[in-house]
């Protein structure tokens, strides 16, 4: 009677698990994601920046509060990796940069700590990090104060310019992060996006001439606009809580937008006259689409505002907390690769914004589940861009052949030898991963696990141990054989992942 009983309460708790993984994924409620300005940030920015878009400058100051973890505070200049004396030479400088460039830089000014003037010093061939001494300053709220002169490069990348607008992209001063290995002072590679930081608050004062438009990682809809009419300026106040940069767009009066709504979040979409119609109304839709797409799926967008920007440039897209970079010649034609484009810049929305990761050591973390939410939200919402999806599964299949050259898609930037490798093993292995999770779980119960990661670690930063601890315990076993052959390229593991899949798959009673 005793191993009967268990018998029927194993029955029945075997048929309770089959039950709760059969729901459909409407039934089941989440949490909604915590608006951003509810939740404390590491460090406060603030900057007042005078613009002037003819002469391709911009000069200001900046301030930062936060409580350092040593005796020194170190920042990222990006801009001097485009410095007259940087070595950008070989294709892969060229892939981002294109041929015709002319460098460009940042000089720091008059630096204090707390109000005092304290001596600084430059680091790298030119110049790329900022070492301020911060003596006693450790385990207390500090202010650092600095000047600074910005001279914008003219190349093909995410800090240039054209005739009509000036794009900054990691172009402020930011806090370098400090983590378990110490001052993470990587410098600016030619691969990837090469740049690793932690949320912050930002209040920007922006002085633009009459006539230019302004788009931000912020929310231009709720900023403060001062109109200095003797001037012919312009003063723009601007916030952003909890955003990982602050990225912005000058655009002179030959843009238009094209705005929408997806629940509280202003959905603006920057093109110009004389675009094409089809192509802009196409991307438009897109971005509003998506945004309510990977809401539904991943977690409310809790930002109130995302611009998707044309510039000029040849890199595809560029994503930033709440505003993406998208190349000028997606605008001007009909073409469904630019549907991807911002599918997949709008899904870092989640994968890189709201949970940061370390995009230097770990490209792949937000890149491959990026790419997947994109291929995912085409899928499901029928959009057609050029058979994207198959060609990420093609290149997926074909980069086993990089096994053999002792390449990996779990490697830092700098092992990459090139962009078609980076590209092949980063996006397309990677995303191929996750959709082979979704075709053998189907996709309801992948995005649960996904829900649950973000909404877990948003505003913080997450890696590849993160993940896979997410999807071991999800399934009630180790995933790290999962992970490993798809990622580190141990095609040996092929059994073992297939085997940890096949445990995972949800069941059903009929």
């Amino acid at each position: 009677m005793k191993r009967w009983r268990l018998a029927v309460s194993a029955a029945v708790g075997a048929a309770l698990a089959v039950f709760l993984w059969s729901k459909p994924w409407a039934e089941w409620t989440e949490a909604e994601l915590l608006p951003p300005e509810q939740v404390s940030a590491p460090a406060v920015y603030r900057a007042d920046v005078r613009i002037d878009p003819h002469a391709h400058t911009a000069v200001g100051t900046l301030s930062v509060r936060f409580v350092p973890g040593d005796g020194q505070a170190l920042f990222h200049l990006y801009p001097n990796a485009f410095h007259e004396s940087a070595d950008l030479s070989g294709a892969n400088w060229e892939h981002i940069l294109g041929k015709q460039r002319l460098p460009g830089g940042i000089r720091i000014t008059g630096v204090k700590v707390d109000g005092r003037p304290v001596p600084v010093r430059t680091l790298g061939k030119t110049g790329t990090i900022l070492q301020v001494p911060l003596e006693g300053a450790a385990g207390r709220r500090t202010e650092v104060e600095m000047g600074f002169e910005l001279r914008v490069p003219y190349n093909s990348g995410r800090l240039s310019y054209n005739d009509h607008a000036l794009w900054l992209g990691n172009w402020l001063p930011i806090l370098a992060v400090q983590d378990e290995t110490g001052w993470r002072l990587d410098p600016y590679y030619p691969m990837g996006d090469p740049f690793y930081s932690g949320t912050a608050n930002y209040h920007l004062r922006v002085t633009l001439p009459d006539g230019y438009s302004l788009a931000t990682s912020g929310t231009e809809s709720q900023a403060v606009v001062t109109r200095l009419r003797p001037q012919g300026k312009s003063h723009y106040e601007v916030d952003a809580w909890n955003v990982r940069d602050f990225a912005l767009v000058v655009m002179d009066d030959s843009y238009r937008q094209t705005v929408s709504r997806v629940g509280e979040t202003v959905v603006r979409t920057w093109w110009q006259e004389g675009d094409s119609e089809e192509t802009v109304a196409l991307l438009h839709d897109v971005a509003v689409r998506a945004l309510r797409y990977y809401g539904e799926q991943f977690g409310t967008y809790p930002y109130r505002e995302y611009d998707v920007v044309k510039t000029g440039g040849f890199f595809g897209g560029m994503e930033y907390p709440g505003i993406v970079f998208v190349q000028g010649d997606t605008f001007t034609r009909p073409n469904g690769m630019g549907a991807a484009v911002v599918a997949h810049e709008t899904a870092h929305q989640w994968f890189y914004g709201l949970v940061g990761s370390d995009e230097v050591r770990e490209a792949w973390v937000d890149e491959s589940l990026a790419d997947y939410a994109a291929m995912s939200f085409l899928e499901d919402e029928r959009i057609a861009a050029d058979g994207y999806i198959g060609y990420r599964m093609e290149r997926g299949k074909v980069s086993e052949q990089y096994a053999n050259r002792g390449l990996r898609v779990r490697q830092p930037l700098d092992r990459f030898p090139d962009w078609k490798s980076y590209s092949d093993l980063v996006y397309a292995r990677g995303a191929a991963m996750w959709w082979k999770l979704r075709l053998e779980w189907g996709k309801e119960r992948l995005h649960r696990v996904l829900r649950d990661y973000v909404r877990e670690h948003q505003y913080k930063e997450a890696g590849g141990a993160e993940l896979i601890e997410a999807f071991s315990r999800a399934v009630g076993e180790d995933a790290a054989p999962f992970f490993d052959y798809w990622l580190g390229m141990d095609l040996e593991k092929r059994d073992e992942a297939e085997a940890w899949m096949r445990s995972g798959r949800p069941f059903r009673i009929f």
